[in-house]
């Protein structure tokens, strides 16, 4: 079973644990160049392909990297332009800023840009009709609806695994594909990315993916600022440093060692190979 490898190409002061407006951003040392070339390294010893969804700020600033990631073979989706959260947004604001992230990578990769994901998974309940934006403009795959809540975002009742969402009646023509949470009757647990894959043992993790894979593909995601033990740490509350610095040390060795024990393929791969249902959402 092949499985979706993803990471969200965003600089450490991009997240929502520190929330810094973006007129600030030019005052906080990047480090993006770091923990992606980390992780090609990787990617490039383990042989693997995986999907990297790049912020429009992050590709205006790097072009080479972003290019770079191109030639060696991944794939390029979008993560929005500014990691703006859809809740934050309207229709017209949400359109303009996804519309300019695919319209950079695009010239930067010669490519079409088909996949797209939110900031923090925020197309929740009240924000579907950004999947409605999605399709206008031409996106073939979203992955930005989780199937659990957290006091952020979350959409706790959608489906778990891949599907054409219904909306208001109509059937889009985009799959929404949900990060694998391990399931036990109506509760999961979520293991595949960000602080869950940091948080949690590493034979816990494995077994989660084990089980997703009996009889589904399941999709992981990650952040390159996961993968620097030496970003600038900030004085913060307790929660923030728990969610944004617990375990950096760890997810290079979780990582490499779910690419040895698991088959990982870019996004895109997976879904041509997919046969999915349609689910109504609300």
């Amino acid at each position: 079973m092949k499985n979706a490898l993803t990471i969200d190409v965003e600089d450490w002061y991009h997240t929502m644990d520190f929330n810094f407006p973006e007129n600030t951003w030019d005052r906080y040392e990047d480090r993006i160049e770091y923990g992606l070339n980390t992780i090609l390294e990787l990617l490039k010893k383990r042989n693997v392909k995986a999907t990297f969804f790049v912020l429009g700020v992050v590709a205006k600033k790097h072009p080479e990297l972003i290019k770079q990631i191109s030639d060696e073979g991944h794939e390029i989706g979008s993560h929005g332009s500014m990691h703006k959260m859809v809740t934050t947004q309207s229709r017209e604001e949400f359109k303009r800023d996804v519309q300019y992230s695919k319209n950079i990578l695009e010239e930067l990769t010669g490519k079409t840009v088909t996949l797209y994901r939110s900031s923090s998974w925020s197309i929740v309940p009240k924000t579907l009709w950004a999947l409605n934006v999605l399709e206008e403009l031409g996106f073939e795959c979203d992955s930005s609806i989780q199937p659990f809540s957290t006091p952020l975002s979350g959409f706790k009742n959608a489906p778990r695994v891949p599907y054409y969402p219904i909306v208001d009646g109509k059937k889009l023509n985009l799959i929404e594909f949900p990060p694998s949470v391990l399931s036990f009757g109506k509760v999961c647990f979520p293991f595949c990315g960000g602080l869950y894959l940091r948080a949690f043992p590493e034979l816990y993790i494995q077994y989660a993916l084990k089980k997703v894979n009996k009889n589904n593909t399941a999709l992981i995601y990650t952040h390159p600022w996961e993968w620097d033990q030496n970003q600038p740490r900030l004085k913060v509350p307790v929660h923030i440093k728990f969610t944004h610095y617990y375990n950096l040390n760890t997810t290079e060795r979780k990582m490499d060692k779910l690419l040895q024990k698991f088959k990982f393929t870019t996004l895109g791969e997976i879904i041509k190979e997919g046969n999915y249902p349609e689910v109504a959402i609300k």
